[in-house]
């Protein structure tokens, strides 16, 4: 999820800037469509893999630093279900600059979510690789 944040943050969601007025309704329900595809691939997957680490958690990592990421995981996915997601479902009414404003300037909320989870699980693997060697 990280690296898709990222690509939605800097790329897609700029993009939405560039669309004209009378196509953006349009434009927004491709992305809503193309968009719910990846991440009906990633999120089930994420979810599961911290939900796993978590009840076992390997030797050598900290079941707290676990349960951080975890819970930073579970604000990201809060986030979106009682802000953005609702957010994104205006852009099926008219063209609206300011609403696209804000998206770009609210998703860096997610965006340091995920990257967080980034970092921490970066340390996990490198707590794993220096158990084993």
């Amino acid at each position: 999820m990280f690296g898709l944040m990222w690509a939605v943050q800097i790329v897609v969601y700029p993009q939405f800037r560039s669309v004209a007025p009378a196509d953006f309704a349009a434009y927004a329900a491709d992305h809503g469509t193309r968009i719910s595809l990846a991440l009906a691939l990633l999120a089930p997957a994420e979810i599961v893999l911290a939900a796993w680490l978590f009840l076992d958690t390997p030797p050598g990592l900290s079941r707290m630093v676990v349960f951080v990421s975890g819970a930073l995981l579970a604000a990201g996915w809060i986030a979106t279900a009682v802000f953005f997601g609702p957010l994104h479902g205006k852009f099926q009414g008219p063209y609206d600059r300011d609403l696209i404003e804000q998206l770009i300037t609210t998703n860096w909320l997610r965006t340091v979510l995920w990257s967080a989870r980034a970092v921490l699980a970066s340390w996990f693997v490198w707590q794993l690789i220096e158990i084993d060697a």
